[in-house]
């Protein structure tokens, strides 16, 4: 594991195909590149980031866990515990803690992700620099630090920036056990993944294809004793995973919130349902009465365009050129030297696995394919460092990079004149830069002492699109922007079935109106109004309410009865309630029909609260 790439051209050029394997010690600039990249992504991710608008549904219910122990432990979305997120808490925790210690302002709620994106790029060198040398970890973390989709979900509160930096962490475990033939990295491993699952639930699970194929590719144990070792991380893994899930199941329904994501109040039904095997569109527990319906993007094209559509590669994939130039790196060098395969087989299956389930699925989000920014940013940096072994060769071969920075340039030039209204100069700039790169480049065949220059152009120009969609993020201020999150111009793909939610989110004074008139007529009831939507209730939660959420995220969860109500008013803990107007019922999608039904029989209408939006019920008596 410690022996570093070689291309494939280096293994060509050794008799018998043989690789030198001293390793050559770390140049002197490796640590301030690396110090210099962290601290310019810390500026650019953290930029405006004390203004940033926090997520309508998440913000909400973090700010509910940071006030509450109890909640905290639920992850429960509302102050009287009725009802969970739809997801396992494992980043809202974090998130939390960080509001419960700091106050409950945008960057404390959004430090978790920022630190965890920081911390990717540091992982991202460990992780790269045992199979591309020094060198190839720097490009790996400028080029995961440069991938827009990663300094945008540095600045929300979605989960997948803890889920990336949990699964690098657990590469370099993962990397010290193949290395050593130990077992005490390979079980922190498992641990890893099992905390990973708290925070993206069975995504987490994905990572341990690649870990387990090249630690049965690479390991030096007997084959025994690798299959005991892995089942035994796989077994921890599975244990860690279902801590809380565990604790959620065992205690009795009427202990604990009902579990949003579920119609059933089922924590299996919303973690390996709601949020699994729908998710594939395959039915399951509630899949018919909560409608998962289509992904953003869908009509993009088949599967196998998945890459290049325009929601995924202008926020992941301006490298793919040189990715595929490292795709064959590791390619070859998973054939040629099994003694440094172990990194070969992980990045390849780990691109691998990750790309199947995301086209494959009907429901995946574009902020989904940062968990691809790895692999990518991987596979681009062992392509860039085996071009320009074969670039300072005297063959044909030092042709290969000039070649490379030529097609990078005119792919960036193709993808960025897919927005002809953002960064207007972009695609020129990038097919120029590229050119006089390649001009350098060709130029220093000639003079040696110029190549280290050349290379810096070339750098520089590859890295022109991806830095400009990136740096857009410091001004991207929008609500979509919490919840959708992407760099760059909108586009199909990022556009979402979200925009229509949102768009039944009520107008901020026509909230503190309700608040106010709430405010003033309540008389100590348990919930202070209801409301048919949970992130509808979230903006009564963020003034201070203590609100009933009915139907949960997708206004379709069963969580409240007709027969429930008529107790809650009939005991005098609960007097208000809200209920959507002609104009938001039904959007995006059908709600839970019964509470809609059940106010205007049970209540009366609040005189000068009726709109088009919005009706707002007493029902004292």
């Amino acid at each position: 594991m410690s022996e570093h790439l070689a291309s494939p051209v280096d293994e060509l050029d050794q008799p018998g195909g043989e690789l030198p394997r001293a390793s050559p010690p770390r140049p002197t600039w490796v640590r301030p590149a690396l110090a210099a990249i962290v601290v310019c992504a810390a500026v650019v991710y953290a930029w405006g980031i004390g203004g940033m608008q926090l997520h309508l549904y998440y913000g909400p219910g973090v700010r509910t866990m940071a006030g509450s122990w109890q909640a905290w432990l639920y992850g429960a979305y509302d102050p009287q515990l009725t009802m969970t997120f739809d997801k396992a808490p494992g980043t809202f925790w974090l998130q939390a803690l960080s509001a419960r210690m700091f106050g409950y302002v945008p960057w404390a709620v959004l430090l978790p992700s920022l630190l965890a994106s920081l911390a990717s790029i540091v992982l991202m060198y460990r992780v790269v620099r045992e199979w591309a040398g020094p060198e190839g970890g720097v490009a790996a973390a400028g080029f995961f630090a440069a991938t827009p989709m990663v300094a945008a979900l540095a600045r929300t509160q979605i989960p997948d920036p803890v889920l990336v930096a949990l699964l690098l962490a657990a590469t370099l475990l993962w990397q010290r056990a193949v290395a050593t033939d130990r077992l005490r990295p390979l079980l922190w491993t498992g641990v890893l993944v099992g905390l990973a699952f708290q925070v993206k639930m069975a995504q987490a699970w994905l990572i341990w294809v690649p870990f387990g194929l090249g630690y049965l590719l690479a390991a030096a144990a007997p084959w025994r004793r690798r299959l005991t070792r892995l089942a035994l991380a796989g077994l921890l893994t599975v244990a860690v995973s279902l801590v809380w899930v565990g604790v959620m199941a065992a205690l009795p329904a009427s202990h604990r919130p009902w579990i949003d994501g579920s119609v059933d109040n089922s924590i299996w039904s919303m973690v390996f349902g709601y949020n699994g095997f729908n998710r594939f569109g395959v039915d399951n527990a509630g899949a018919d009465v909560l409608g998962i319906g289509g992904p953003p993007g869908k009509s993009e094209g088949p599967a196998w365009q998945y890459l290049i559509r325009n929601g995924v590669a202008p926020q992941i994939g301006w490298l793919y050129v040189f990715a595929l130039a490292g795709l064959v790196v590791a390619v070859v060098t998973l054939v040629r030297d099994r003694r440094n395969a172990a990194p070969s087989v992980l990045w390849l299956a780990w691109l691998a696995v990750h790309l199947l389930t995301f086209a494959g699925s009907v429901k995946a989000h574009s902020f989904y394919n940062v968990a691809l920014a790895p692999a990518l940013s991987a596979l681009a940096a062992a392509g860039l460092v085996a071009l320009w072994r074969a670039y300072r060769t005297s063959g044909w071969h030092r042709w290969l990079l000039p070649a490379a920075v030529a097609a990078s340039g005119w792919w960036a030039w193709h993808l960025a004149g897919q927005f002809p209204a953002f960064a207007t100069w972009l695609p020129a700039a990038a097919a120029g830069t590229a050119a006089v790169a390649v001009l350098a480049l060709a130029a220093a065949t000639l003079t040696p002492r110029l190549q280290l220059t050349a290379l810096a152009i070339a750098v520089a120009a590859v890295l022109l699109a991806p830095v400009t969609w990136t740096l857009s993020v410091t001004d991207n201020l929008t609500v979509s922007d919490a919840h959708r999150p992407a760099a760059g111009p909108p586009s199909r793909e990022t556009a979402t079935i979200l925009s229509g939610r949102l768009l039944r989110m009520l107008p901020a004074a026509d909230v503190d109106r309700i608040t106010a008139h709430v405010r003033a007529n309540r008389g100590g009831e348990r919930y202070d109004l209801a409301v048919q939507w949970a992130p509808q209730a979230g903006q009564f939660i963020t003034r201070g309410l203590d609100p009933l959420p009915i139907g949960g995220f997708t206004a379709q969860i069963p969580n409240v009865g007709v027969r429930r109500l008529d107790e809650l008013v009939a005991a005098g803990e609960l007097r208000f309630v809200l209920v959507d107007g002609p104009q938001l019922k039904g959007k995006p999608t059908r709600d839970y029909p019964d509470y809609a039904a059940w106010a205007p029989i049970a209540c009366r209408p609040v005189d000068g609260f009726s709109t088009g939006l919005y009706t707002l019920y007493d029902c004292a008596r």
